[in-house]
């Protein structure tokens, strides 16, 4: 039967094992950093895509759900009195858009002003009111943008929290 030679080394690793204990020890910390700025990057694209005219919807763009250990949301709407996010994304089936008279719809008849709709107030409404409205698709460019920016955004949360030091 052969025999074999053997030689016995050690490495020091209470440095690297120190380092790596601290990394595995702060990782709920880092995680919740990493998805606050995954969140904020990808609020602020959705932000820049809402096709509206004013700020108001923008305004409900925010990140929730990054404290604890489930998956963070970026939301839209839902708050500021902002309850149409879901039909502009969606579109609607023709319904009537509230009180058919300016005077009783100051929202819609606002938002016809701001944005000088041909025919004013009766035209944006009796076309809801027999067309519904068009969606508009102001999510998938972001989320694919921020998804193809994940690891960098991961990376760069990293390296300023001293990870990568």
């Amino acid at each position: 039967m052969p025999s074999g030679v053997e030689a016995g080394f050690e490495w020091e690793d209470t440095d690297l094992d120190a380092y790596f204990s601290s990394i595995v020890d702060g990782w709920p910390s880092h995680r919740r950093a990493i998805l606050r700025a995954l969140g904020e990057d990808l609020a602020g694209n959705i932000r820049e895509e809402i096709p509206t005219s004013s700020g108001t919807a923008k305004a409900t763009v925010r990140v929730v759900g990054t404290e604890g250990n489930g998956p963070a949301r970026v939301m839209a709407g839902g708050k500021r009195g902002v309850d149409y996010i879901e039909p502009l994304l969606e579109g609607s089936e023709p319904h009537a858009p509230g009180p058919p008279r300016a005077a009783d719809n100051p929202s819609l008849a606002r938002w016809a002003r701001r944005n000088g709709y041909p025919g004013g107030f009766d035209s944006i409404y009796w076309s809801i009111y027999h067309y519904g409205t068009e969606a508009h698709d102001f999510l998938s460019g972001p989320l694919e943008d921020s998804q193809a920016k994940a690891g960098r955004i991961g990376e760069r949360v990293l390296k300023q929290r001293g990870v990568f030091e």
